[in-house]
């Protein structure tokens, strides 16, 4: 899949083309909080008026390049790739995503929250707005998929509004309506609002609801290590070309993948697990991987 790029920042057409990218991505920065804020202007309004207008076709690109400038103009606190954008991620009213912030570069996002933190802006002023369908499917699933990738278990220690914090930065735990830096992400975010209790009891479900079902999809199909070539293989005991020959694989047929290819005692060719503790030739001349429907 051909994904489009303008200056530098990426759009996703839906959910899968985010997760091939993030599954990919290297990011050598701890990770263990997600940030969740709305953008609140623009809105749903500028997003129906000045973005088409201006941007026509290309309303999330053009956004978030607009959204890179003011950062230039507004902090000047360029990543690692000359990006002043605040935030790693935007999620529009369609659904559609673009890249940001550089996940190795720290975001603009919470005053004393920021540092191991992924920034994300929700288009929108949910006091107001009620999200779309398609947008409120992306946030569960971006949110699902960035903790997948860094190992998190949603909650309030790992992802938390930016109303739950003042000004200055002091973690308040909830929404204060006098004391909290902002709304954000709206008082109405998600049709739950953006108190600790919708959180706990809505939002960080969704997305363990989301992680569940990822995770039934992944258990309907198994990965096997086929014998691609014209001659029976030895399955070994151990990952060693020495080691004892317990069985024969024959053309064709395949041995159940655990993991690897690993490093084979003896030999520069890497070696597959394979079920029950057994191991067999990685070299692409005879073996590849497979995955099957259980």
């Amino acid at each position: 899949v051909i994904m489009k790029k303008e200056s530098g920042f990426i759009l996703f057409d839906n959910i899968n083309e985010f997760e091939k990218y993030l599954n990919n991505e290297k990011v050598t920065r701890k990770i263990s909080r997600l940030q969740v804020h709305h953008m609140s202007l623009p809105n749903y309004h500028t997003w129906d008026t000045t973005d088409k207008r201006i941007y026509k076709n290309n309303r999330e690109l053009g956004r978030t390049k607009a959204l890179d400038d003011f950062g230039k103009n507004k902090w000047r606190y360029k990543d690692c790739n000359k990006h002043y954008i605040a935030q790693h991620f935007n999620i529009f009213p369609n659904g559609k995503i673009t890249t940001g912030r550089s996940l190795n570069s720290k975001p603009i996002g919470i005053t004393g929250w920021n540092d191991y933190a992924i920034c994300v802006e929700i288009y929108g002023d949910f006091d107001k707005d009620i999200m779309t369908s398609s947008q409120r499917e992306s946030v569960v699933a971006l949110y699902a998929l960035l903790c997948k990738k860094f190992n998190l278990k949603p909650s309030t220690k790992t992802i938390r509004a930016h109303c739950w914090f003042t000004a200055g930065g002091t973690y308040l735990g909830d929404y204060y309506k006098n004391k909290s830096a902002k709304t954000c992400p709206g008082t109405n975010f998600m049709n739950f609002g953006n108190s600790r209790s919708a959180f706990i009891n809505n939002f960080y479900p969704l997305i363990e609801g989301y992680l569940s079902n990822k995770k039934k999809d992944s258990d309907k199909f198994v990965k096997m290590v086929k014998n691609i070539s014209h001659e029976k293989l030895n399955i070994r005991s151990s990952p060693n070309w020495n080691g004892k020959i317990i069985g024969k694989l024959n053309p064709s047929d395949s041995l159940t993948y655990e993991s690897g290819p690993l490093p084979a005692k003896g030999d520069t060719t890497k070696m597959y697990k394979c079920k029950n503790n057994s191991y067999i030739t990685a070299s692409n001349k005879y073996t590849k991987i497979i995955t099957i429907k259980k």
